[in-house]
């Protein structure tokens, strides 16, 4: 099989393919002493098809081999197996697309300076609880050489700034996917979870129909493939398109929300080991199989009705004996003025800052939503009586006069929901983040200059 691109008229020749499947030993061993490092591949992510700029990024034979070197170990471990010139392609397809991304990356005014990489080391250790410098020499303990975890966290920054910047903008979320999603969740019985193992055959946007439905018949032979007991590892080690072929197909666990919709409408009914596909996406046909099912944790239950308030306060203090402040008239005449300022058309956020005696006083003397048994009873009252909007009375409780202001009361119930509302926003804004993201690379590698040699 020779490698080659849409448009590029360039192909991998026979010559190299030989020569790169020499450099792997059945034991999975690297000769070293075979390698003569050389240009593979020169790539530019400019509109021009048929030549490179003075932009133009180079893939040496080492980076590749670098690259397929690890790609063959984590296959392995995922219990997969490979042919060394499928594994090499592979490795080439896969640096293409990176220094692509990068180059786009670098004219977007992405740079990950080295500054930024000390930056997100320390708070790495920061989040594992390390001294300062210590995640090296947890690195160290675990095998992994500190230049490549460098490299890879490069690699996550890079694709982080570019989500940011170019592809979440576009991403929109409707009021009928979230709505969509919770319906998912509750008709499921709660938030299960589950570990998806996929197969992708990608298929490209310039396809025929007679090429799609040859793609179609290649992803049904895998179906029956997996039903008959072959192995996701390898049958997607030797197939998939996607980069979980690097983890024998592993995808990772996932929840409602948290993949397509044409996706989860197959993938959620199936019970471990069950295979579903194929499925059409923009990105081609998946066929899945689900590896391992559980409710998901910290999944919310259902609540009560208990009904809740949410409100601010102003608090004028009371001097207890032996103390110095204001008197019980002097307390009660300020709260009163200060009520008169809110009645009046004052902010009364503003006025708790003003005035308010309470810790809160610099949050506007927001109290956020609570429940009947939290606060004392004059005050807890007084914020299920009150109507909505209003100003009470001074009220007196232990701690002096306060003024309140109920600004909402909810079912606990409903305050739950307006939280995970906002949960399953980001999860479908995620989700399709993510599917964008990746039609970008593709969109960009199709657009670009690519000269393998």
């Amino acid at each position: 099989r020779v490698l080659s691109w849409p448009g590029r008229g360039g192909a991998l020749s026979l010559g190299v393919v030989v020569a790169w499947s020499l450099l792997v030993v059945a034991t999975g061993l690297w000769a070293e002493e075979a390698v003569i490092d050389r240009i593979v591949a020169v790539v530019d992510v400019g509109d021009n098809l048929e030549s490179a700029s003075d932009e133009a990024s180079v893939i040496t034979l080492s980076e590749v081999r670098e690259l397929a070197r690890s790609m063959y170990s984590r296959i392995r471990r995922a219990g997969g197996q490979i042919e060394p010139e499928e594994l090499m392609q592979r490795a080439l397809e896969e640096r293409i697309t990176i220094k692509l991304r990068d180059q786009k990356a670098r004219q977007l005014g992405i740079v990950i300076t080295e500054e930024d990489l000390v930056q997100a080391m320390s708070q790495v250790e920061r989040n594992n609880g390390l001294p300062p410098g210590g995640l090296s020499q947890a690195l160290e303990q675990e095998g992994v050489p500190l230049e490549q975890y460098r490299e890879k966290l490069r690699d996550a920054m890079i694709q982080s700034r570019l989500m940011a910047k170019v592809i979440r903008p576009r991403v929109t979320v409707n009021e009928e996917e979230i709505q969509q999603l919770s319906r998912g969740i509750r008709t499921s019985g709660g938030d299960r979870e589950i570990k998806l193992g996929q197969i992708l055959l990608a298929v490209p946007a310039e396809a025929s129909p007679e090429e799609q439905a040859k793609v179609r018949e290649k992803a049904l032979s895998l179906v029956q493939e997996l039903r008959s007991g072959g192995s996701l590892a390898t049958l997607a080690a030797k197939h998939s398109s996607d980069s979980s072929s690097l983890e024998g197909g592993e995808m990772g666990w996932f929840g409602r929300g948290e993949l397509l919709p044409e996706m989860e409408r197959e993938v959620f009914s199936l019970q471990p080991g069950e295979v579903a596909g194929p499925v059409r996406t923009g990105q081609g046909f998946h066929v899945f199989q689900v590896l391992e099912s559980r409710e998901k944790a910290g999944s919310p239950k259902q609540e009560g009705s208990t009904l809740q308030a949410k409100a601010r306060h102003i608090l004028v203090k009371v001097a207890t004996e032996g103390e110095e402040g204001a008197s019980e008239e002097e307390a009660l005449a300020k709260i009163r003025e200060v009520r008169a300022e809110a009645v009046g058309g004052a902010d009364f956020a503003e006025l708790a800052k003003k005035y308010s005696e309470d810790e809160n006083a610099a949050d506007g003397g927001d109290l956020g939503w609570f429940g009947k048994g939290v606060m004392v009873a004059e005050f807890e009252e007084a914020a299920f009586s009150l109507p909505v909007g209003e100003v009470s009375e001074p009220v007196r409780t232990p701690f002096g006069w306060h003024l309140l202001l109920v600004e909402a009361r909810e079912s606990k119930r409903a305050v739950a929901a307006t939280g995970q509302r906002d949960k399953l926003r980001e999860r479908v804004m995620e989700t399709k983040a993510q599917a964008l993201y990746r039609q970008w690379l593709r969109d960009l590698r199709l657009r670009a200059f690519v000269d393998v040699r």
